[in-house]
């Protein structure tokens, strides 16, 4: 081979390596987001996220109201929100879970929607994975809210996942009945996950 060919060979191999880097950096950074999350869920169902990030929450007062059920390693403290402004809610969640200002209290005909995180960056506080299990609830199971006055025990009777704007998916009847709201799939706030749920018992404190 002459030295010319051998020149022009080795231009063309560099040439290529250039644009095999240039488009591995391109496709790295359109994919950057997609990548993260899928890498991320992975890491929150292999346990690890789970013990990361954010600061320890502080021990509960005797008379917070709470959410329990059995995929919880302790209860969760509600949060009653007087608005629902995007900003005064994301600062609620910081907190627990909250629930949302419709005008119906639990044990009453009407439907509670009680939301919460279920993953995200340290800068979501310590309750940032409160529902990261929520999608483990199956129908018939049972959980607990417990406020001063008494403790309300619903049972799931479905669960839907649904685009952010489906209100209408909400009940809307005479029953006593709570919605368990989250971000779906984990890692995203693409779709809502909607867990829905029927007041069984109730026992009074007063």
């Amino acid at each position: 081979m002459s030295p010319k060919r051998v020149w022009l060979w080795r231009l063309s191999f560099s040439s290529a390596l250039v644009c095999m880097f240039v488009l591995g950096l391109a496709a790295g950074a359109y994919y950057h987001r997609e990548i993260t999350v899928v890498l991320n869920h992975l890491r929150v169902q292999l346990g690890f996220a789970l013990q990361t990030g954010s600061p320890t929450p502080s021990p509960l007062p005797e008379n917070v109201s709470t959410i329990s059920f059995t995929q919880l390693h302790a209860p969760l403290p509600l949060v009653y929100s007087e608005t629902l402004d995007e900003s005064k809610l994301q600062e609620h969640l910081k907190s627990g879970a909250v629930v949302l200002p419709l005008g119906v209290a639990f044990g009453e005909a009407g439907n509670v929607v009680v939301t919460a995180h279920s993953s995200g960056t340290a800068a979501f506080g310590p309750y940032r994975f409160a529902f990261a299990k929520l999608g483990e609830l199956t129908t018939g199971q049972e959980f607990q809210v417990n406020t001063p006055a008494a403790t309300y025990t619903y049972r799931v009777y479905g669960t839907e996942i649904v685009w952010p704007h489906e209100v209408d998916k909400l009940p809307n009847d005479d029953r006593s009945t709570v919605t368990l709201v989250t971000c779906w799939p984990l890692w995203t706030n693409f779709k809502r996950l909607l867990v829905h749920s029927e007041l069984v018992n109730v026992e009074y404190k007063i």
